[in-house]
């Protein structure tokens, strides 16, 4: 669905009204905003301007991107911090806003998460073997756990608690 089958190029303000309308589903960032403008066939000259007054009316906020999006993949999703921010990066969000992001999630609730993901994938792998323990410690690390905390979690890992 393009919202205009005519052909024809959007002037500015349906442009910018496309693009408003886009960021009022979900949180965008800047770079997922250049890509769709691409992809909708926007005159690039628009671009800049488009950006400027989505940013100024609110539409676009880079820092609450980041930090929904990090609570919405850590949350929903189940990723670590190392997959989150790969994620933020690949979307060109400033290294101080990821910082803030992964530094928003809670430390407790991230580690008591990745002990729940540890334990429930021990069981499913048949018990706490050594075996069992590296296939765990590599499948959270491609979670984007960090390899540091895996260890630390399963050194004390009850997986029948």
């Amino acid at each position: 669905m393009s919202g205009h089958s005519s052909g024809k190029e959007l002037d500015f303000g349906q442009a910018y009204r496309k693009a408003a309308d886009y960021c009022v589903i979900q949180d965008r960032c800047i770079g997922e905003m250049q890509l769709k403008f691409i992809s909708w066939g926007i005159d690039r000259s628009f671009t800049p301007k488009i950006i400027s007054k989505l940013i100024e009316e609110g539409f676009i906020d880079e820092k609450r991107f980041a930090l929904n999006y990090a609570g919405g993949k850590f949350r929903i999703n189940g990723w670590g911090r190392l997959k989150i921010a790969a994620s933020l990066r690949a979307r060109n969000i400033p290294a101080p806003l990821i910082q803030q992001a992964l530094s928003s999630i809670q430390i407790d609730e991230y580690t008591s998460f990745l002990n729940t993901l540890l334990q429930k994938k021990l069981r499913q792998l048949g018990g706490d073997t050594h075996q069992n323990r590296q296939k765990a410690a590599f499948f959270a690390a491609s979670r984007g756990f960090e390899q540091g905390l895996i260890t630390a979690q399963l050194h004390g890992i009850d997986i029948f608690e």
